[in-house]
C-alpha cells in the first residue's frame, strides 16, 4: 500500500488508537455514561457536521455534467443524497427531541442509523466497483437518478418512522443490544472494508478522487460500525467514540470525493496551460520555464547537458493528403515513439506544430549526437495508421552547454540555428551548433537586414545573360539575373541572399521587381530597333504559389505592351512536384495567357516523364551540372543526349546552361541541342553592355554575317 501524505498521520494515528479503544470500549464496566442532555448536544454536533460532509458529497454528483466527472460521482453523490436524509432523520428520531411520525425511541434512532450505514457502504462499493464511464449528459437522466435516491430513503424510513416496534428489536433498554444489531453493525464493517480491499486492488481503475483519504475513510467506518456493536446504553461513551469515528470518515471522505472535486479543475486548467492537449507532452512555455531552472542549476554545478530541436520533414504533405486528423494521430504517435527511445530522465516537449524539443540533462555532446541518431533510426520505421502506412523522417538541430553560463533562449536560438542548416543540408540528419554556424546566422541576420532595405535604396539591379541558337548562331533572348550591391556589404551573391529572400518572404516584392524590371527593359531594346529576343525571368517558389500569379503577369505585359509569347518565366522542378495539382492549375492559367514555361536546373530533380508529359511546358533547360563535364564522363553525356532527344519527342526546346568551352559546345551541338548560354559566349551583362551586343548583332545581321 501507498505511503500515506503527512496531512493524513490524523487519521493513521485514529486507526492505531482504536484497537485499545475498542478494547478498553469492550467491558461494559468500563463504559462512562453521559448525561441525557450533554449527550444529545454532543450527538447532534456530530450528526449535522456528517450531514453537511454528506451534502457536500452529493453535490459533487449532481455537477458531474460541469466538471465532466464520471458516472461514478453521480452514483456516490445519489447514494450520500440519501444518506444526508437518513442520517438527520436519524438526529430527529432520538430520545430529547420533538417526536417524529410518532414517539421517538432508541428502536426508531438505530433503524434510521442501520439503514444510512448500509445505504453508504454499497454506495462506496458501487463507487470502488463500477467502470469509468462519463456521466449522461441528459439533464433528465441526472435528475431522475438523484430523485429516485431521495424516494428509495424516504421509502426505506416510513416503516422505521410511523411502526418500529413491528420490526425486529434492536435494543432492550437495560440490557443493550440485540444479536441482531450486533450482526448488522458486523455486516456494515465488512462492506467497508470489502470496499477498502477494492479500492487497493482497483486503484490504477480508479480516478476523480484522492487515494489516501478514500482509504482512510472507508478504514474509519469500518472502526466506527464496531463501537456501535459495544454499548450498552444508547448515551454511553461507547455510542459517542463511535460518533466521533463517523466524523472523522466523513472528514476524509469529503476530502476525497468533495475536495479532489473542486480542485480539480484547476489542476486541469494548470495542466492545459503548461501541456499541449495533443500529445500529453509539455508545452513550449513549460519546457522553456524548466529549461531556464535547469541552466541555472547546470551553472552552479558546471554539469553538462544539451538541448535537440527534432523538425518533421514535410509534414505539411500528411495533413494534404491524408487530413489534419490523422496528420494529429501521427503526431501522437510520434511522440509515443520518441519517448520510448529517450532516456527515462529526458524531458521531452512539443515546441510547435510539427517540432519536438529534447533536453538531456548530465550529457555529452557526443552522447546527445548519439542520441539523437537514435532518435533518428527510430522515425525511420513506418507508422501504422488504420489502413494507412506513413513514413516521415525528421531533420534535428543540437546544441550543447557545458561550462560556460547560458541562458535558455540562447541556447534554444542556437539548437535552432543548427536545425536550419539540417534542412538546408537535405534534411532527414543531425546538424550540431558550432562558431562558424553562428558566424553564418549573423550573416544572414546582416543580409535580411540589407536586403528590407535594398529596394528602396535602389541596390538591387539587373544583369542580363544571351542565350544562343546553336545551329545559326543567332541570339535567341535574354535570362534576367538579380545582383545586389549593398552600401553596408559590397557585393552579395545571389546565393547567399535569395535563400533569405526566399526564408523572409522578401521575394515577392523583390519578384515583382524582377519581372516589370525585366519587361522594361525588353521593351525599351525593342523601342530602340535592338533585335532583343525573348526573355527569361526566374520565378520563386513563393510567387508561383499565388493564386493570381496568372494575373500579375498579365498586368505587367499590358503596362509594359509585351507580348505573352516575348515573356518566358522559368520554374524549378521541385516547385512543380511539391504541389502538383496546384502547379498544373497555375501553368494552364499561364498557358492560356500565352507565356512560355520553361523548367530550369532540369535532370537535377524529379525528371518525371509524367508531368513533362502532362503540362503545357515549353522549354528544358539541362543544368551546368551535366554539360560541365559532357566531355568527360560518358554519363553526362549519355544523360543529355537521352535528355535531348526526350525533348524533341515531346516537342520542346532545349537550352544548356554553363557552356564555358568549345569542347562543350561541339557536344551539345552534335547532339542537336537548340540552344546554350554561358561563359564561352557572355557572362551576364549590365544594361548598357546588353545594349552594345544587340547593336553588334544588327549590325552583324544587316551585313549578311550572322553567322559569324
Amino acid at each position: 500500500m501507498p505511503t500515506l501524505a503527512p496531512r493524513h498521520w490524523v487519521g493513521s494515528l485514529l486507526l492505531v488508537l482504536a484497537v485499545p479503544l475498542l478494547l478498553w470500549q469492550s467491558m461494559p464496566e468500563q463504559q462512562w455514561m453521559v448525561a441525557q442532555a450533554d449527550f444529545l448536544a454532543l450527538h447532534s454536533t456530530l450528526e449535522i457536521l456528517a450531514i453537511v460532509v454528506a451534502t457536500l458529497v452529493f453535490f459533487t454528483g449532481a455537477a458531474v455534467a460541469e466538471t465532466g466527472r464520471s458516472s461514478r460521482a453521480m452514483e456516490l453523490g445519489g447514494a450520500f443524497l440519501a444518506v444526508g436524509v437518513l442520517d438527520l432523520l436519524h438526529l430527529l428520531a432520538y430520545a430529547g427531541m420533538p417526536d417524529l411520525l410518532g414517539p421517538n425511541s432508541p428502536q426508531k434512532t438505530i433503524l434510521l442509523w442501520l439503514l444510512a450505514r448500509y445505504i453508504a457502504a454499497f454506495g462506496l462499493l458501487g463507487y470502488v466497483l463500477l467502470a469509468e464511464r462519463p456521466a449522461p449528459a441528459s439533464r433528465w437522466l441526472r435528475m431522475g437518478w438523484f430523485v429516485g435516491m431521495l424516494l428509495l430513503a424516504l421509502g426505506l424510513a416510513w416503516l422505521p418512522l410511523t411502526a418500529p416496534d413491528q420490526l425486529a428489536s434492536l435494543y432492550q433498554e437495560g440490557v443493550g443490544l440485540t444479536p441482531l444489531k450486533i450482526w448488522l453493525e458486523w455486516g456494515a464493517c465488512g462492506l467497508y472494508l470489502l470496499a477498502a480491499l477494492l479500492l487497493v486492488l482497483r486503484r490504477r481503475r480508479i480516478s476523480g478522487c484522492e487515494f489516501g483519504s478514500l482509504l482512510l475513510a472507508l478504514l474509519l467506518m469500518a472502526v466506527s460500525e464496531l463501537f456501535f456493536t459495544l454499548y450498552v446504553r444508547i448515551t454511553s461513551s461507547t455510542n459517542l467514540l463511535g460518533h466521533v469515528y463517523k466524523l472523522a470518515a466523513y472528514y476524509f471522505l469529503y476530502r476525497a470525493i468533495y475536495v479532489e472535486a473542486v480542485r480539480r479543475p484547476f489542476r486541469q486548467m494548470q495542466h492545459m496551460l503548461s501541456h499541449d492537449a495533443l500529445t500529453g507532452l509539455p508545452s513550449r512555455s513549460a519546457v522553456i520555464e524548466h529549461l531556464a531552472a535547469t541552466l541555472a542549476r547546470a551553472g552552479a554545478s558546471r554539469r553538462p547537458g544539451a538541448v535537440l530541436l527534432l523538425d518533421l520533414d514535410h509534414f505539411q504533405n500528411i495533413n494534404d493528403t491524408l487530413g489534419h486528423e490523422q496528420g494529429d494521430r501521427l503526431l501522437v504517435e510520434i511522440a509515443a515513439r520518441l519517448r520510448e527511445v529517450l532516456p527515462a530522465q529526458a524531458t521531452l516537449a512539443r515546441f510547435s506544430g510539427d517540432q519536438f524539443m529534447v533536453h538531456l540533462e548530465d550529457t555529452t555532446q557526443a552522447a546527445a549526437r548519439q542520441c539523437a541518431e537514435s532518435l533518428l533510426v527510430a522515425l525511420a520505421r513506418e507508422f501504422e495508421l488504420g489502413e494507412d502506412r506513413i513514413g516521415i523522417s525528421a531533420s534535428i538541430g543540437l546544441a550543447g552547454h557545458a561550462l560556460e553560463p547560458i541562458s535558455a533562449d540562447t541556447l534554444i536560438r542556437r539548437a535552432d540555428l543548427a536545425l536550419r542548416q539540417a534542412k538546408q543540408a537535405g534534411r532527414n540528419c543531425q546538424i550540431a551548433y558550432s562558431d562558424a554556424l553562428d558566424a553564418v546566422f549573423r550573416r544572414e541576420t546582416q543580409l535580411e537586414a540589407g536586403l528590407r532595405q535594398a529596394l528602396a535604396r535602389g541596390e538591387l539591379a539587373l544583369h542580363y545573360q544571351p542565350k544562343w541558337e546553336i545551329e545559326s548562331g543567332r541570339l535567341s533572348g535574354w535570362e534576367a539575373l538579380l545582383r545586389w550591391h549593398s552600401a553596408e556589404l559590397g557585393e552579395v551573391r545571389p546565393d547567399e541572399f535569395i535563400p533569405v529572400a526566399e526564408r523572409t518572404g522578401l521575394i515577392l516584392p523583390i519578384g515583382d521587381w524582377v519581372l516589370r524590371q525585366a519587361c522594361l527593359q525588353l521593351r525599351q531594346w525593342r523601342d530602340e530597333g535592338l533585335p532583343a529576343g525573348t526573355m527569361a525571368v526566374n520565378l520563386s517558389a513563393r510567387q508561383f504559389r499565388q493564386r493570381d500569379i496568372a494575373e500579375e503577369v498579365s498586368r505587367v505585359l499590358r503596362e509594359t505592351g509585351l507580348q505573352p509569347h516575348d515573356l518566358e518565366l522559368e520554374i524549378t522542378e521541385s516547385m512543380l512536384m511539391d504541389d502538383l495539382a496546384a502547379a498544373s492549375v497555375a501553368l494552364t492559367d499561364l498557358q492560356r495567357l500565352g507565356v512560355r514555361i520553361a523548367i530550369d536546373d532540369f535532370g537535377t530533380g524529379y525528371s518525371s516523364l509524367a508531368y513533362l508529359k502532362s503540362l503545357p511546358l515549353h522549354c528544358l533547360k539541362i543544368d551546368r551540372s551535366f554539360v560541365s563535364d559532357i566531355t568527360g564522363d560518358g554519363h553526362d553525356a549519355t544523360i543529355v543526349r537521352t535528355i535531348v532527344a526526350l525533348a524533341h519527342s515531346l516537342g520542346l526546346v532545349v537550352v544548356a546552361e554553363g557552356v564555358e568551352t568549345q569542347a562543350q559546345f561541339a557536344c551539345l551541338r552534335e547532339v542537336h541541342c537548340d540552344q546554350a548560354q554561358g561563359y564561352l559566349f557572355f557572362k551576364p551583362l549590365a544594361p548598357p553592355e546588353c545594349r552594345d551586343l544587340l547593336g553588334a548583332c544588327k549590325r552583324l545581321a544587316e551585313g549578311g554575317t550572322a553567322a559569324g
